[in-house]
């Protein structure tokens, strides 16, 4: 097990500093593909919520995204009896995980019910993007690895839902655990929703002040995720040509379905995926299968050194443009398009395909 201390922590706990890598061999967990359906059944009645400040660069102003509390998926976890609280949750249960969402154990959990700084920054430098085109994103066909709380997608679908464009836009989200998909990553793209104007219809028809709290992300709240809100976000995402996927399990399945006839993409996103060096490879076959061609944008964000496991953005360029990835087909270039340099060392770069 290995935690990092680099995170943002919504329930404003400070986490004491412990590294820690575990030896225990681990089964990996099976590729897994779920449905809208799939997910908005696995929805509990009600979710609390939280507001996410981004801090933007230069003059921009500052995004506020609502997100899930930790706390209120352990809730569901027990009130659906994954556990009791008088019992001591496994190191490897999703109980455990949301005790200490910043524990890594690779093959069991990777870390995504945390949200980390790097996606914040993949939302600054994607906001860019957007100023200097605001349907830059309409129409697209988008994949975030490791997409954990999925902050950067979250923000992307966000923005669709507060425009008006109905052209074809495909998102993907992947993240190693199923329950975390299910716990928060979701729940996320449902409070996107409510707090767009896509939302301001199903808002006006409910009397019950209750059932539907101030759409304003900068609020903590609670959202009753009813049927007529069920129904509600899924009649908008079809109006807005959306379509969902999400899957879980290790990146080769990923690649293995891609490369057996799934579809590629416009733009692929990662962030804070490159700690593991024995991972590095795995990692950028499935970047390359995911894009397009050379034309997709590929970003991948992370710190500069991940301290007590070795990876950092040396390591994944070496291994980037490394005899084993030119034998693959899979090697690459980097260019760093955002960087901070105060404290801890993080970047974007934008790869591109040899």
């Amino acid at each position: 097990m290995f935690k990092f201390d680099f995170c943002i922590d919504n329930d404003n706990v400070e986490a004491p500093p412990l590294e820690q890598i575990s030896s225990d061999v681990v089964q990996l967990e099976p590729f897994a593909e779920f449905s809208l359906s799939q997910l908005l059944e696995s929805l509990p009645p009600l979710i609390s919520f939280s507001p996410l400040p981004i801090r933007l660069s230069s003059d921009r102003k500052n995004i506020t995204l609502a997100c899930r509390d930790l706390f209120d998926a352990r809730f569901q976890l027990i009130s659906e009896g994954h556990g009791d609280e008088s019992e001591t949750p496994g190191p490897t249960s999703a109980l455990g995980f949301l005790d200490s969402p910043s524990d890594l154990v690779p093959g069991v959990y990777e870390g995504g019910l945390k949200t980390w700084e790097c996606s914040l920054d993949l939302v600054d430098y994607l906001e860019g993007l957007e100023d200097l085109n605001p349907a830059y994103f309409s129409g697209k066909r988008i994949l975030e690895v490791g997409c954990g709380t999925g902050i950067p997608s979250v923000y992307l679908l966000h923005r669709i839902f507060c425009g008006d464009s109905n052209t074809a836009t495909h998102v993907h989200l992947q993240d190693y655990n199923a329950s975390v998909l299910e716990l928060i990553t979701f729940p996320n793209i449902i409070l996107a929703w409510y707090m767009s104007p896509s939302s301001a219809e199903y808002r006006a028809s409910i009397s019950d002040p209750t059932e539907s709290p101030p759409a304003d992300p900068t609020l903590s709240g609670e959202l009753p995720l009813t049927p007529s809100l069920k129904s509600a976000f899924t009649a908008s995402v079809a109006k807005h040509g959306i379509s969902l996927a999400f899957s879980s399990g290790p990146w080769e399945s990923l690649k293995t379905r891609i490369e057996s006839g799934g579809a590629v993409h416009d733009i692929v996103l990662t962030s804070e995926t490159i700690y593991r060096t024995e991972a590095l490879p795995a990692l950028i076959e499935l970047l390359r299968r995911a894009c397009a061609d050379s034309k997709s944008l590929c970003l991948v964000a992370a710190k500069v050194l991940y301290f007590g496991v070795g990876g950092g953005f040396s390591e994944f360029l070496g291994t980037l443009e490394s005899k084993t990835m030119v034998d693959r087909g899979c090697s690459g270039t980097a260019e760093a398009v955002w960087e901070r340099k105060v404290g801890v060392g993080r970047k974007i770069m934008r790869i591109s395909w040899v």
